[in-house]
């Protein structure tokens, strides 16, 4: 089985949220794919050694782990 198409696909979306990640940690503005919205970076979450950023919405949620 050929996972080629695969790991190409997944590298690209990882590399995608990772330059977005980077954009947020520096202060830019950066708007959601689905709605326009401008997403947050929240590093104070409930949940010790984790981070979110999302839109106001909920159509965008990445859930980073920080530890």
């Amino acid at each position: 089985m050929d996972f080629s198409a695969l790991t190409k696909k997944s590298s690209a979306s990882f590399n995608q949220h990772k330059n977005l990640l980077k954009k947020l940690a520096k202060g830019q503005t950066v708007k959601c794919e689905v709605c326009q919205g401008i997403l947050t970076l929240d590093l104070k979450t409930q949940q010790p050694g984790q981070g979110i950023a999302k839109c106001l919405k909920g159509c965008t949620e990445i859930v980073l782990d920080l530890a």
